[in-house]
């Protein structure tokens, strides 16, 4: 049964399978979840909506603005998307102290620290399962349906830990602010 852990294993799988090139990850995910029941295919879903809602700090938006050169609101979510495509460790860390990124082994050509098709992997995979790739309502009428057990939800929400300052205010014209916030980033790539 996909739980938290399934969910980092799959995604720590596909990323190493991948020799760790983001759009190849995608594709090997998007094809091993697709061979789970469509029940654990929108586990999946929900899981990855509880980790991208709790990563939603400010902390962590100056580092995605830092790392990008400037993030939009649909940038910062593409960034979650792709934090979470790292692994578990990364994640973790990263709302610990949004600077510790600067310590991933990420290749130069990866400069661009988004990953939109994070956010569809369950969609996409759903609707692979089911055999109707455009239709994508099937895939949403079903999440509004589905809950994961409080339980699960409160044994995934407490395995995170926060930084004290995550969401510390900063102001994207007060380079300062940023500097403050996540200094490594900061000299490594503003």
């Amino acid at each position: 049964m996909m739980d938290k852990n399934e969910f980092w294993e799959l995604i720590q799988t596909s990323y190493k399978e991948a020799d760790w090139e983001t759009d190849k990850e995608m594709e090997l995910l998007i094809n091993k979840l697709s061979e789970y029941s469509q029940e654990d295919i929108l586990r999946f879903g929900k899981i990855y909506d509880i980790y991208a809602k709790e990563s939603y700090k400010k902390k962590l938006w100056a580092a995605a603005y830092v790392m990008n050169g400037g993030c939009s609101d649909d940038c910062f979510d593409y960034f979650r998307g792709w934090l979470i495509s790292r692994g578990k460790e990364p994640y973790l860390n990263a709302l610990i102290n949004p600077d510790s990124l600067i310590d991933l082994d990420i290749p130069y050509e990866d400069d661009n620290f988004e990953n939109e098709l994070m956010l569809s992997v369950a969609q996409i995979s759903f609707n692979k399962k089911i055999g109707t790739e455009e239709d994508i309502n099937v895939y949403f009428e079903r999440m509004k349906q589905f809950e994961l057990d409080s339980d699960e939800i409160l044994r995934i929400v407490a395995e995170i830990s926060f930084d004290e300052n995550i969401d510390a205010e900063w102001d994207e014209d007060d380079e300062e602010s940023l500097k403050n916030l996540v200094p490594k980033l900061y000299d490594q790539y503003w």
